[in-house]
């Protein structure tokens, strides 16, 4: 597939604005996930990013790690596709895969390869709850002896009435105002990426396999921590919080 490396940056660029509209302190999650591997698998020889869409993710923990070789590995074409264009200068150091985290069968794309870290950015909450919990069973198999798991992702504030969900819907609301100032949204993205002509097909198999997709607004951080432990963790936690935005960990 031949690209237009302008047209490309512009939208990947436009992705990250989108992106850091949507999380006021991206950077910041992203860092202590970041920071946990440093100080707890400085010698991770892989990670996996699980939902890694386009590689904003995977391309930090490259540039983090380069002893590391890093799977992205998503179920979206189209992202998959920006993926491999945008983590390109990592050659080798960087495999994308494509896989559909419902599907049993998933882990089978991996080869054996059993990595030593997995993380997962702003993905699994579309995912419903016996999805979820069928999930982290599967990675507490895939994930080495001794290995770390990182999700960060806005988690439900859905308890009425009480200070935590008057804060966290204020911060929500607050997080709209850069859509307001001609930070494109979800949508108005990809609008933008549909005008590129070269990823037509790929956006429209994109398309039919999430047609029926939505968010689970009511998975607790609760959950995602008990979650892993029923699913094999020897521990889980919250390791990382401002309002509903959290990264919940567990280590195999």
């Amino acid at each position: 597939m031949e690209h237009r490396p302008e047209h490309l940056d512009n939208i990947i660029e436009a992705w990250e604005r989108q992106q850091d509209a949507y999380v006021a302190r991206r950077a910041e999650r992203f860092g202590i996930i970041l920071d946990t591997i440093s100080y707890t698998h400085q010698a991770a020889a892989t990670i996996l990013d699980i939902g890694g869409g386009l590689g904003s993710f995977s391309k930090l923990l490259l540039e983090r790690f380069p002893q590391a070789s890093v799977i992205t590995l998503d179920y979206d074409p189209a992202l998959l596709e920006l993926a491999r264009y945008h983590l390109r200068e990592y050659g080798e150091r960087s495999v994308i895969v494509e896989a559909n985290l419902v599907d049993p069968a998933w882990p089978a794309v991996l080869s054996g390869v059993r990595p030593d870290v997995v993380v997962s950015s702003t993905a699994l909450h579309w995912l419903s709850s016996a999805q979820l919990v069928a999930l982290y069973e599967q990675l507490a198999s895939v994930i080495s002896k001794g290995g770390l798991f990182c999700n960060a992702d806005h988690l439900s504030h859905v308890t009425a009435g009480s200070l935590f969900h008057t804060a966290s819907a204020a911060d929500a609301a607050r997080q709209q105002e850069p859509f307001e100032h001609g930070v494109p949204d979800w949508d108005g993205w990809w609008d933008q990426f549909r005008e590129l002509d070269e990823f037509t097909a790929l956006i429209d198999e994109r398309d039919r396999r999430f047609a029926d997709g939505e968010d689970n607004i009511d998975v607790t951080a609760q959950l995602h921590v008990e979650a892993l432990r029923v699913g094999g963790f020897t521990e889980s936690g919250t390791l990382w919080q401002y309002f509903d935005d959290y990264v919940v960990y567990g280590v195999r």
